[in-house]
């Protein structure tokens, strides 16, 4: 393992995301559910979740990132692109017991805490505080979902690209164009033509 990697600041990084998400959230109850996470590494390119899989995991990304993307006619479609410091789960997949639409993917070498669906199931049961922080997580990924869902819907291409720059500006260049067209739903060329313009 490499030696600056501080599993213990990891799971300090989640404390905070999960506190951030519901403050009220019992600590001791939440200390004892992150002994459970366990820290993964997946090489850039290394499939977290294939397509036609079931999951039964989430991972906070502590370092790297993680492109979700389906393929359509040959293509790769991306459709979310999750930096460090957020959760990713096949929630699909998870919550119907059915298999995987699209491949979660590490768009670089990263690092991520796991834990397996069914513990934090066990966990809802025995404190309420988790299972209300565990309704507001799925609340903050439905409405996430929805929003991007809208903007691909009813934006112009240029308000989704302004969008993406205020919250994702991070990403702006550290991730190929290609790639952030095919999450913004437009040509590669008029991604282009839009970046000339900012």
């Amino acid at each position: 393992m490499n030696p600056q990697i501080n599993i213990d600041e990891y799971k300090n990084h989640l404390k905070k995301y999960f506190l951030n998400v519901a403050p009220e959230t019992n600590q001791d109850a939440l200390d004892e559910l992150l002994e459970h996470f366990t820290f993964e590494r997946f090489a850039k390119k290394q499939l977290v979740y294939a397509a036609g899989s079931i999951s039964d995991s989430l991972y906070f990304v502590c370092q790297g990132l993680i492109r979700v993307y389906y393929i359509k006619e040959d293509k790769e479609i991306t459709n979310l692109l999750v930096p460090e410091n957020t959760i990713v789960i096949g929630a699909y997949s998870i919550i119907t017991g059915e298999k995987n639409y699209s491949n979660y993917e590490a768009f670089e070498e990263t690092y991520v805490l796991k834990l397996n669906y069914a513990v934090l199931e066990s966990f809802y049961g025995k404190y309420h505080s988790l299972e209300h922080l565990g309704r507001l997580l799925v609340e903050k990924y439905y409405t996430a979902f929805m929003k991007k869902t809208y903007d691909v819907l009813f934006l112009s291409a240029e308000e989704r690209y302004q969008i993406f720059i205020k919250d994702h500006s991070e990403l702006v260049n550290r991730v190929p164009l290609r790639y952030i067209a095919s999450y913004l739903g437009i040509t590669q060329e008029t991604l282009s033509r839009l970046r000339a313009k900012y």
